[in-house]
């Protein structure tokens, strides 16, 4: 697959509609993730980022028929187009449900650089005897790479399992794993986390399968790791060609990555990259990043 160096990100109202009635409001629901932001991402023009007109204008006419409150256009590192509707801004901050599974795969490739996570084919089984049980397999089969594989279409259970193993292997608690590993790095603000209730896998541990709430400048920095093979700003949070296995149909027959819809079009030039069915974002159910598609930006 090319590798998708133009981003958008397109944040449909209806997402925090729905997060702001599943999960509510309340503080004791959430674990925040205190941080002060770095530097924003410089921005250039269109022009200076060499991307045609034409295909800006495809993104926008897409995202205005869908009760949408902004579309970011980022290359490089750079913001290099913005339009709001509303009172929404770059740091308007935003809940996500579906996307919000790509951190677990991003702390994963970065846990893998410190070689805490040597091979994604062990059995899970590997790290903690009693995780096989979670699985929908009780022979202790299950692999990591099984499990970034189904995250998208088996709700939020495989996501939880693969931040228990992070948690096992690092030592620390999935909130702070994303902080020190992703958003402090890349220079991201305050975040907040649902927080699971007593029954739930993780009891009282922030959820990893959904309801991850932060800026959308910050949301951008996450799209440039996945548009760049895990770099960002020149500093490689992934090993070497990860994001590309992340961008990967799971088998032959799959459009799906590690929680990444990776061939899907839902528009003349673009690449659907989210746990989302493309019927669904017509709807309005969740922010998304999209690519713009590099024959469409050069033709």
């Amino acid at each position: 697959m090319k590798k998708l160096g133009i981003l958008a990100l397109i944040v449909l109202l209806a997402a925090v509609a729905f997060a702001w009635y599943r999960f509510g409001n309340s503080d004791a629901d959430r674990i925040v993730v205190k941080l002060v932001p770095g530097p924003p991402q410089p921005k250039i023009s269109p022009g200076e980022a060499g991307i045609d007109p034409a295909a800006i204008q495809l993104a926008v006419d897409y995202a205005g028929k869908r009760n949408t409150s902004a579309l970011v256009i980022g290359r490089n590192g750079h913001i290099v187009f913005e339009k709001y509707w509303g009172d929404t801004t770059l740091d308007s901050s935003i809940s996500t449900d579906h996307f919000a599974k790509v951190l677990g795969p991003l702390l994963v490739g970065s846990v893998m650089n410190d070689r805490l996570i040597r091979n994604l084919d062990e059995p899970i089984s590997t790290y903690q005897p009693d995780l096989a049980d979670l699985t929908d397999g009780s022979s202790g089969s299950s692999t990591l790479r099984q499990l970034l594989g189904s995250q998208a279409d088996q709700g939020d259970e495989p996501a939880e399992i693969v931040a228990r193993v992070l948690a096992l292997v690092t030592k620390q608690h999935y909130e702070r794993l994303v902080r020190e590993r992703l958003w402090k790095p890349m220079g991201g603000g305050e975040l907040s986390f649902r927080r699971n209730g007593s029954n739930e896998l993780r009891a009282y541990g922030a959820t990893a399968g959904c309801c991850v709430t932060a800026r959308i400048s910050d949301w951008m920095r996450v799209g440039e790791l996945l548009a760049n093979d895990g770099v960002f700003e020149g500093n490689q949070f992934t090993p070497p060609r990860y994001v590309t296995l992340m961008l990967t149909p799971t088998h032959e027959e799959s459009t799906l990555g590690f929680d990444i819809n990776v061939d899907v079009q839902f528009a003349a030039g673009f690449f659907f990259l989210s746990g989302d069915e493309v019927v669904e974002l017509a709807a309005g159910s969740e922010p998304f990043l999209a690519a713009i598609h590099e024959n469409v930006v050069d033709r």
